[in-house]
């Protein structure tokens, strides 16, 4: 599956996975995710916390604008990986190495968020709401909170996906061939694997890489995350939008590309 003898996940190769979905535009997206919380609350942000943060983009973009900022992630490879770049970045990142479900911040934050579909790790109904419930205790009253799903239509037969299901992008050092799907929906469990497939192809002579990575993810759906929220007993939902941005509200149009609900600290 790849150089090594053991099988080895995707988030085990931090650059490779940020090589292959590091194509979105962290500067545009931070400003998205900075106006959704001044709607919301969260006017001038002074801090901020990503929840499974990876490398970590968008909170190296946040700390460059003076916030306060912490990510929490549980894998040490991609820690490691957001370290090494904020260091180039000589940005103050604080990174933490923990469960989404039980973490906790020696302060609390103005604003957090968690993209990527990376919510849709908690797959039962108690994951759920033990996140929200550990997210609560790290923002201040009246703080938000923004998570970026999958747009529920892509769930659906017969209805064209929004999102890329291959492409190929290529690097002074590598060429990199990623392939993408949402494989075994299971509509009674409310499950599905994101089938994840990346070809390393390095121009100095290394052994290609090739990783094929299948993880459980939980189909979340609007009533399903108004009944976590609700059962926190901590956030009140309050905005539902198609991109990160206030300016694409949640419908069946094509712009609206995703599923992004914003919570409010109670």
């Amino acid at each position: 599956m790849s150089s090594s003898a053991r099988k080895r996940t995707l988030f085990e190769h931090p650059r490779l996975y940020d090589l292959a979905f590091g194509f979105r535009d962290f500067v545009e997206q931070t400003d998205g995710l900075l106006a959704l919380a001044s709607r919301y609350g969260a006017r001038a942000p002074s801090s901020a916390l990503e929840l499974c943060c990876g490398p970590a983009h968008h909170l190296r973009e946040l700390a460059q604008r003076g916030l306060r900022a912490y990510g929490v992630d549980h894998n040490r490879e991609m820690l490691a990986y957001a370290r090494s770049l904020s260091r180039r970045d000589r940005v103050d990142v604080r990174l933490i190495r923990a469960d989404m479900r039980t973490f906790s911040l020696p302060k609390r934050v103005d604003m957090a968020y968690c993209l990527f579909d990376s919510f849709c790790h908690n797959t039962t109904d108690a994951d759920a709401i033990a996140t929200l419930r550990s997210t609560a205790a790290a923002l201040r009253r009246g703080g938000v909170f923004i998570a970026e799903l999958t747009h529920p239509a892509d769930f659906f037969a017969g209805i064209r996906s929004r999102s890329l299901s291959r492409w190929t992008q290529r690097f002074p050092d590598v060429t990199i061939a990623t392939r993408f799907a949402h494989t075994n929906v299971d509509p009674i469990a409310e499950t599905f694997e994101p089938s994840i497939e990346i070809d390393a192809r390095y121009r100095d002579g290394r052994r290609p890489v090739r990783i094929v990575d299948r993880l459980q993810y939980r189909i979340w759906m609007r009533s399903g995350l108004r009944l976590a929220a609700a059962a926190s007993g901590r956030f009140d939902i309050v905005g539902w939008h198609g991109d990160l941005t206030p300016d694409v509200p949640l419908s069946m149009r094509d712009e609206a590309w995703q599923m992004v609900v914003v919570m409010r600290r109670r």
